[in-house]
């Protein structure tokens, strides 16, 4: 499980990076935070660009992990932009 995990978190890495270079992830600091990250997910599934890879690693995770890992993925991003 280890390796599929990290394979999982590698790869949607990935994914919101390049959600990213496609403008998606703008985030409304007036919108609750939990919300964001559903509705960055559920814009990735539907994404022609990146549903392919996102199906695959919900199918993999389960909606909920993969809502977590991003997430998680999203806030390291954050914190490394504002240099903590």
């Amino acid at each position: 499980m280890p390796s599929t995990l990290t394979f999982c978190k590698l790869n949607l890495q990935k994914l919101y990076a390049r959600s990213r270079r496609l403008q998606l992830t703008h985030w409304n600091e007036d919108q609750d935070y939990a919300d964001y990250i559903n509705n960055l997910w559920l814009t990735m599934l539907k994404h022609d660009a990146l549903k392919e890879e996102a199906i695959k690693l919900e199918e993999m995770l389960g909606t909920g992990d993969a809502v977590q890992i991003l997430s998680d993925i999203v806030m390291e991003h954050r914190q490394s932009s504002n240099g903590q």
